[in-house]
């Protein structure tokens, strides 16, 4: 191999960061713990469990868990290490002498991204795939991977302080747009020809309460693509995933991806993602992550509780709801880092290590395994098992490609979509065996 392509080879064992790696598992996983219920139920199911998959019993102890601990956390942890990735694999390369080709490298990565992104909601049916915007921030992020990581801090701040107040603006848009078409429902109960005012308000309302409750014609239309030929599907879930890629996650890269993941970079800059500061810091984390976070969780749940799930108490919820989220990212980080510094449940490491390497297969793979569960054209689970049954789901998929992981790197040095992204990256087909000629396969069990 010569320098040049050296330089421009794949990360290889001395490159890779095991803490990196674990969490990357940890987040890949818990992912799915989040999609489960867009994947085995109605989209309005996600965040009010009255629109089906049941809302009481055991099918509320885990909604109610789910929220507080997880909603929004596993997805800040993946957007921060993504962060945290984008200046690992530049710095390599500039440290390795690559100059201008690591601009190229870079962004043919992203650019291979976004096209697995829109095969993935457009043709592998799951709508609320994330490649797709991460690819459009990683296209921006390489601008600002040198910026020191206090202004990168500084940065995300100010982007989540203004997702805050757009949090609490659009209480305020709901809580208006209800007063008004109760005033118009009051108005065409007695009697009164509504004024296009009215007319316009009871419009609204009904557009701002299928975001939480489905009509009957949605619902209808989930059900369809779900019952049908794959054919049916693809053409079924298209406007919906079309509108939700280009409409709702534009204002996602702003307020919810790119400043999780500059907090990462800076993460990775101060040390702390490497797992190798003192305990005590970790711990810190945790203690305040959890501190805060766990209390303003169960605050918000009570609005929603409170209020029914209805739109204007969900929206009153999210007031805090980046604070909130922010804290537990914060704790769940304190917590898998202690962990990994104090060397705790070493086995599980290296599988969740395994997981990690992986991640983009597994993500992908999660994404082949429900389609076939939940799918006409495969076993037809969908809308047949109850919220908490879901997980049961979850647990085995997450078994599954926590084992297989480990095996498939015992012989591979990639994983099959990541050996895949590689080679278009780099314009070559890249070595795939362990036995084959080429740049040194990271070993999970000694990564570091």
């Amino acid at each position: 191999m010569t320098n040049q392509s050296a330089r421009l080879a794949p990360v290889g064992d001395g490159g890779r960061i095991q803490s990196l790696d674990v969490l990357r598992g940890i987040a890949v996983f818990g992912i799915l713990l989040m999609n489960i219920t867009a994947f085995g139920l109605l989209f309005q199911a996600y965040g009010n469990p009255l629109v089906e998959g049941g809302a009481t019993g055991a099918n509320l102890a885990v909604y109610k868990v789910i929220t507080v601990m997880f909603e929004g956390t596993m997805r800040g942890i993946f957007s921060l290490l993504f962060g945290a990735g984008i200046v690992l694999l530049t710095e390599r390369m500039e440290n390795g002498g690559a100059g201008l080709m690591t601009a190229e490298i870079h962004f043919r990565r992203m650019v291979w991204m976004l096209i697995f992104g829109i095969i993935h909601w457009a043709l592998m049916l799951w709508i609320g795939e994330i490649l797709f915007a991460y690819a459009m921030c990683g296209l921006v992020l390489f601008s600002v991977r040198k910026v020191s990581p206090k202004l990168q801090l500084a940065v995300a701040a100010v982007l989540l302080l203004a997702a805050a107040y757009m949090g609490i603006k659009d209480y305020h848009d709901i809580q208006d747009a209800s007063v008004a078409a109760a005033s118009a429902e009051h108005a065409r109960a007695t009697g009164a020809t509504l004024t296009a005012d009215q007319s316009a308000a009871l419009e609204g309302w009904a557009e701002v309460q299928s975001h939480f409750v489905p009509t009957k014609e949605n619902a209808a239309e989930q059900r369809d693509w779900h019952s049908g030929s794959y054919w049916n599907a693809v053409q079924g879930q298209f406007p919906m995933a079309y509108e939700f890629q280009w409409a709702t996650i534009p204002r996602w890269l702003l307020t919810d991806m790119i400043p999780f993941m500059l907090i990462g970079m800076a993460f990775l800059k101060f040390g702390i993602l490497g797992g190798q500061l003192p305990a005590r810091i970790y711990a810190g984390m945790l203690v305040i992550g959890y501190g805060i976070g766990i209390p303003l969780g169960i605050y918000e749940l009570n609005f929603t509780l409170a209020g029914n799930f209805s739109p204007v108490s969900v929206a009153e919820a999210g007031r805090t709801y980046q604070f909130s989220r922010l804290a537990m990212v914060v704790g769940h980080l304190g917590l898998f880092l202690l962990i990994i510094r104090l060397g705790i449940f070493k086995a599980l490491q290296r599988g969740l290590a395994a997981a990690g390497q992986m991640a983009l297969t597994n993500y992908l793979m999660q994404t082949i395994i429900c389609t076939f569960l939940f799918y006409g054209f495969g076993l037809g689970l969908y809308g047949q098992l109850q919220r908490y049954e879901l997980y049961y789901v979850v647990l085995a998929i997450c078994t599954v490609e926590l084992v297989w992981s480990v095996i498939w790197l015992r012989y591979f040095r990639f994983g099959p979509f990541e050996w895949l992204w590689r080679s278009l990256t780099y314009w070559k087909r890249q070595p795939m065996a362990l036995d084959q000629k080429g740049p040194p396969p990271a070993q999970i069990l000694g990564a570091t």
